[in-house]
């Protein structure tokens, strides 16, 4: 597979707060990668730093065999990092992003939240763009509800739309931040399952999750975050079952409700 995103040395402060340190991660074209770890490990702030809703404080990015902006020398002759609003609105274009809230417009049709960014980035006209978000919401298995208004549906459903929104521009990569995280327990299946489903056609995804059954079946590769650093990281059965570090067996020991669900026939 070849390589579609890399960081390299990538680290991000807010304030005198480093949250990310000294990051170096690659991810295949057709890879579905989850991230694990504690509350504030950095998790979502590396998520967002891969599509630039937060700017790197520095270090690489690379997309699809480019590196995101440009280098100049900065002070004391190190170097920095400016970028391009118009490259990064480009590549935000190329990666889709799914968020622990829906965000989907409550005075539109759940097909009009499908068309929207089609219609407005790609200049899709109406019938095209309502074709494409038809077909969408058949593969996140709502289609029956396109011309229904968000507040007539469940969590679970919201947030399927939330991903056909996002699978409707295309994207060579997908983000989910806790896609399940706000949902009632009974309807995290029903979205695991069309990750998972994303998974098996090659979707090259990242995912935070803490959802342990879900990546110990569904991601190519796991990585525990520790402190804004990657702490370790392996195949799923090595990190889940058997992992090195004291601070991700502590962490596996926290979730004591993991078991392990059967695999799916």
């Amino acid at each position: 597979m070849a390589e579609l995103l890399r960081v390299e040395n990538l680290r991000k402060s807010f304030g005198a707060v480093e949250v990310l340190r000294s990051i170096d991660l690659a991810v295949e074209t057709g890879e579905t990668v989850v991230l694990l770890g504690s509350s504030g490990s950095g998790k979502s702030t590396l998520l967002r730093c891969m599509n630039f809703l937060e700017v790197p404080s520095s270090g690489r990015v690379y997309f699809d065999g480019r590196s995101v902006g440009r280098e100049i020398p900065g002070p004391q002759g190190a170097a920095a990092m400016v970028y391009n609003e118009a490259e990064l609105t480009r590549l935000r274009s190329r990666i889709g992003m799914v968020f622990q809230q829906f965000n989907l417009f409550p005075h539109l049709t759940v097909a009009r939240n499908v068309m929207v960014a089609p219609m407005k980035v790609k200049g899709m006209g109406k019938e095209e763009a309502r074709a494409l978000a038809l077909r969408m919401l058949h593969r996140v298995g709502i289609a029956e509800k396109a011309d229904d208004y968000p507040s007539r549906l469940s969590g679970g459903q919201q947030q399927r739309v939330a991903i056909a929104r996002s699978l409707a521009m295309e994207p060579a990569l997908m983000l989910f931040d806790e896609a399940t995280s706000a949902l009632d327990p009974e309807l995290v299946g029903e979205v695991l399952e069309v990750m998972r489903e994303l998974s098996r056609e090659r979707v090259t995804m990242v995912i935070v999750t803490h959802e342990l059954g879900f990546a110990y079946h569904v991601a190519d590769r796991v990585l525990f975050l520790h402190e804004g650093a990657i702490h370790e990281e392996g195949k799923p059965g090595d990190i889940l079952l058997s992992p090195r570090r004291q601070r991700t067996r502590e962490f596996l020991r926290g979730h004591d409700k993991f078991r392990l669900p059967h695999a799916p026939s």
